[in-house]
């Protein structure tokens, strides 16, 4: 067994395994996609178009029904991105000896992978009221010091500057350690929960000891490529105006108010476009999404796996 991610053959295999096997990935999530590409369009028709009258209102009490719509698809999102996780993972770890054409599962293991994702967001949001603590904690520290040095210094330009430093430099280290500890926490969980049981977070806590700028060499050389793709195929369907901020409207409700019920137009006009790359980009996306953990895994491990739950 290896504590270290073989960086190069890891990004070789999921390369090998995404475009060499692509007849292999769409038999393996073809089904799943399906079911969200079509389920998300008439989810979001409708969503979209009751987002559009909540922002011509102005009245935003009335998004209520909407939000619990769109997020209710999203929770079958989830299980189903799961189901494609678990597949991956399993072709990867123990290929099937005869041609993908379907492996849809949805036991226990899938349930596991489903409950990690929720496990890890609360983890995440557990973390974060903990560095929102230490910054109030910082904000009383600091309103203390400027008691104790007197307001002539504490309104001098030079002292500003300097606790303001100080803050914003405790914020990008709360912010560079809530991103450490979710790739640490995140990137092997769906092959520990298949292989080891569980929900795979606390395995991926171990075994990415010492891996976390391995790992994000290898997200730099896998998931960051497709997602550009898919962001500069995205600009080239609806333009550039839709994600444009307009922080000229901070100020002007009402303005912000017209200019999110033009984008939410724009994307009801673009939606049938946008949902069609979504669909062609699966394979390419979700193959280099889940196969680098399952490669990863299978290093760290070096062990001929037991899976649990074969379909």
């Amino acid at each position: 067994m290896t504590n270290k991610i073989p960086v190069l053959q890891t990004i070789k295999e999921s390369y090998r395994f995404t475009f060499g096997g692509l007849g292999t990935v769409i038999g393996l999530i073809w089904l799943p996609i399906i079911i969200m590409t079509v389920g998300g369009y008439f989810a979001m028709v409708p969503y979209i178009s009751g987002m559009a009258a909540v922002f011509d209102s102005g009245d935003m009490s009335q998004a209520g029904p909407w939000l619990v719509s769109i997020y209710g698809f999203e929770l079958l999102g989830i299980v189903l991105v799961a189901v494609v996780a678990v597949a991956i993972t399993r072709e990867i770890l123990n290929p099937l000896k005869r041609p993908v054409f379907l492996r849809f599962g949805l036991g226990l293991t899938e349930l596991r992978v489903v409950g990690g994702y929720f496990g890890l967001v609360v983890l995440m949001m557990v973390f974060f009221v903990f560095m929102l603590l230490l910054g109030v904690v910082a904000g009383f520290a600091i309103k203390a010091l400027l008691s104790a040095i007197g307001q002539a210094a504490a309104g001098m330009p030079a002292t500003k500057a300097v606790l303001g430093g100080v803050m914003g430099l405790l914020g990008l280290i709360a912010g560079l350690a809530l991103i450490y500890i979710f790739v640490r926490l995140s990137f092997l969980m769906a092959p520990a929960a298949v292989i080891d049981g569980g929900f795979g977070i606390e395995q991926s806590w171990k075994l990415t000891k010492g891996n976390f700028w391995r790992i994000v060499a290898i997200g730099l050389a896998t998931v960051v490529p497709i997602i550009l793709v898919a962001a500069i195929a995205q600009v080239a369907i609806v333009g550039t105006g839709m994600f444009n901020p307009h922080f000229e409207a901070v100020k002007d409700p009402a303005a912000h108010m017209r200019y999110s019920a033009e984008n939410m137009r724009q994307l009801a006009a673009h939606l049938p476009m946008l949902m069609g790359l979504s669909f062609l980009l699966a394979p390419f996306s979700y193959g280099l999404s889940f196969a680098p953990a399952a490669f990863a895994y299978r290093a760290l491990t070096a062990k001929a796996p037991v899976l649990l739950n074969q379909p």
